[in-house]
């Protein structure tokens, strides 16, 4: 025996364990990379998530905690393992279909977790469930939750300056304060004052807390849950601070030092207030009982039983991207610009040249904005077409944006009917704000010959026809109108020119 398999077979379970891990995890990120690289630019490039970079460094701790109990271990493989793995893989195939990142993230960190278990076996993932568990924390998770915190933020804002008698009018997510008749100062709550980058990392601090400093579950329920309610009213402190420093300092103070006081340090003061609290209330640790990692050789079918599980659980992982290769290649390819009317049924097409209402859908394969006028009234049209779906061309996806720069989405989304090349469609329509004027926004989804209204069943077509390897054409169309108030007469233009119109007609392609 040479001395390289002679070292080899000198190994422990543990070493062979960690050593097939190892490799594994290599290839995992070889394989899916782009996944895992996207992680790390969310990372970068939010401020909400920029804490993650401390996740990797917080597992290793914990892992390195539980040591002692590990010691006493022995790993075994165990094929369970493998079907984690696969669901991952799969989960990971419908991530990418959809064109959803955090799908896709959360099915590579699957993966991962279905490898421990298959090549450590149940006995040493139960020791490391808080770790494995705590590890979706690599994912960048969250910003679902942004227009509800950005609207309690607002409602927060407009009932406590109510309260202390100060003069405000609202709209949308637009409030002013007022003294007589002339304004003090318009703020705009933003998705960035709604507080998520508090929220997310005082929730992993809360649960880290929880399970390092208490024991009971009622204390540890407490922690995680005061983890959740701090960072929303901490928030809300901080935008009603900012709000009343630019009111009583007559709008010379309040932007300028929102980032410096308001954010990073405020910050840090309810951090230090919440682990300071909940070190006061902190649990004894139970007696750690030392032991030592085995180090006795292993035996030949333990090796080969090793080796076979990882090349088992890169063969299961290997599924999603393989299918996804195979849809890619038969995929085709873009198609040809679109043109509008010059003219239809008495509406006739003008100039586009000083509006400023420009939706952004991102990658479109084609898209046109046009203004029609009929009778002194304007509407304007907005068509974005994608022949097939990929990351960052999608029809559905969080970064496209029908207001547009310039614009405030007032949130809502109402139902309405509209009457589409004869067939009446449901359609939702969305109110946009700025400064002295309105618009209201019809919008709907054609996808696959079919018109529908929400994002929903729109992202669920274009996946079930991306995984299935045909014809993924779509489309947004978005009429505008200027809103004074009037829905009744909005919605009875927006019908009249959609009436003269075959908006499918715009699309070059028979198979929208």
């Amino acid at each position: 025996m040479t001395a390289a398999p002679a070292a080899l077979a000198g190994m422990s379970r543990w070493q062979w364990s960690a050593l097939a891990f190892g490799a594994v995890l290599l290839v995992l990120l070889a394989v899916f990379w782009e996944t895992a690289a996207s992680m790390e630019r969310t990372w970068r490039g939010s401020d909400s998530f920029q804490h993650t970079y401390l996740v990797p460094f917080i597992l290793a701790y914990l892992v390195w905690e539980d040591r002692d109990r590990l010691a006493a271990l022995v790993p075994r493989v165990d094929w369970r393992g493998l079907a984690l793995v696969l669901g991952a893989s799969l989960g990971w195939l419908a991530g990418w279909a959809a064109q959803v990142q955090a799908v896709q993230q959360l099915a590579l960190v699957g993966m991962v977790q279905g490898a421990v278990l298959a090549l450590f076996g149940w006995p040493v993932v139960r020791v490391l469930l808080f770790p494995l568990g705590f590890m979706v924390f690599l994912v960048p998770m969250g910003d679902f939750l942004v227009p509800t915190l950005q609207r309690w933020t607002a409602d927060f804002l407009v009932w406590s300056v109510r309260l202390l008698g100060i003069p405000i009018t609202t709209d949308g997510f637009l409030i002013t304060l007022e003294d007589g008749s002339q304004p003090y100062h318009l703020y705009h709550v933003a998705k960035e004052c709604s507080g998520i980058r508090y929220l997310t990392a005082m929730f992993q601090i809360g649960l880290l807390t929880a399970y390092l400093l208490f024991r009971t579950w009622p204390r540890r329920v407490a922690a995680i849950a005061f983890a959740v309610i701090i960072p929303i009213v901490a928030n809300w402190l901080r935008a009603l601070g900012i709000v009343l420093l630019g009111y009583y300092s007559e709008g010379e103070r309040g932007m300028d030092v929102d980032h410096l006081i308001y954010g990073f340090w405020f910050f840090l003061f309810v951090l230090a207030l919440y682990i300071g609290t909940c070190w006061l209330f902190a649990e004894s640790p139970p007696k750690r009982l030392a032991h030592a990692f085995a180090h006795d050789g292993t035996s030949s079918r333990v090796r080969r039983t090793m080796v076979a599980a990882a090349a088992a659980v890169l063969l299961v992982a290997g599924v999603g991207p393989a299918y996804a290769m195979i849809v890619e290649a038969r995929e085709a390819p873009a198609g040809g610009a679109m043109s509008a009317p010059e003219e239809a049924h008495g509406w006739r097409r003008t100039a586009y040249q000083g509006l400023d209402w420009k939706p952004l859908y991102r990658g479109a394969d084609a898209s046109l904005i046009a203004r029609y006028i009929s009778g002194g009234q304007a509407v304007d049209m907005y068509v974005a077409r994608y022949d097939r779906q990929r990351q960052g061309a999608e029809l559905i996806n969080a970064g496209n944006d029908l207001a547009g720069p310039g614009w405030d989405d007032a949130g809502e989304r109402q139902r309405a009917t509209l009457e589409v090349d004869g067939e009446t469609v449901s359609v939702r329509y969305v109110r946009l704000i700025r400064p002295g004027r309105q618009r209201l926004v019809f919008y709907w989804y054609r996808v696959n010959g079919k018109n529908v209204s929400s994002d929903i069943a729109a992202k669920l077509e274009t996946t079930r026809a991306r995984l299935l390897g045909g014809p993924q054409p779509s489309a947004v169309f978005a009429i505008a109108t200027d809103f004074d108030g009037d829905l009744d007469a909005a919605l009875t233009l927006t019908r009249d020119f959609v009436r003269a119109f075959s908006p499918t007609s715009l699309l070059t392609s028979e198979t929208y």
